[in-house]
């Protein structure tokens, strides 16, 4: 990707910020590799090589088998933003990380209207801005918290709650159903923000539980 005559790639497939040593081991090895100048932990958790030359990205992007051009439309989340949960933060009261990693996985019934962006935090400090996102998740006591429409951009929004104290599975079936619908309902190009303006908190609700 190249902005403001300066090149950059996101790597894929690093959601959550969470890497092994074999990772780590990997990136410093393609950062000396590539001569690349910086090596950034982005916003949304995910790694950055920046100021690479244009010939540099384009031999990286092969090594790791990415597609050239933009990406096109997805049936998967754009990215999951995830904090340490209750197993390694004291404040924590559910598992951000594997809920992280199952939300990752999912596959929706085909390409989803705008990018989608997931927040999860394992407890109500919203850490991972849940609040914020286009699905928001926070653990609390007796379960998750699930939120749906929210947006840090121009128009700034914060997400709906659709339920609370849902087990982890029934969260993972609550994302998927909602943005399933969102999928159906919603016009291409539309984030989730607009579409829960437009329908409302209760019509969400009503398609999507029960």
């Amino acid at each position: 990707m190249t902005e403001n005559l300066k090149t950059y790639l996101v790597l894929p497939h690093y959601d959550a910020g969470l890497l092994s040593p074999e990772e780590l081991e990997q990136l410093a090895a393609l950062a000396r590799k590539y001569n690349i100048p910086a090596t950034k932990i982005t916003g949304a958790q995910r790694i950055a090589f920046l100021g690479m030359e244009e010939e540099a990205v384009v031999a990286l992007k092969d090594e790791l088998g990415l597609p050239e051009g933009k990406p096109e439309q997805r049936s998967r989340v754009h990215y999951i933003q995830a904090c340490p949960g209750k197993t390694w933060c004291k404040y924590g009261h559910q598992d951000a990380l594997s809920l992280a990693e199952r939300i990752k996985k999912l596959e929706m019934d085909g390409p989803l209207p705008a990018k989608v962006k997931v927040g999860i935090s394992g407890c109500r400090f919203c850490c991972c801005e849940s609040w914020m996102r286009d699905i928001g998740l926070a653990g609390e006591s007796k379960g998750w918290r699930l939120t749906f429409g929210g947006n840090a951009a121009g128009r700034p929004r914060i997400g709906d709650i659709i339920a609370d104290r849902l087990s982890g599975d029934e969260a993972v079936e609550l994302v998927r159903k909602a943005l399933n619908y969102y999928r159906q309902e919603a016009t291409s190009k539309t984030r989730t923000a607009r579409f829960a303006e437009r329908l409302g908190v209760e019509g969400l609700k009503k398609a999507v539980l029960g």
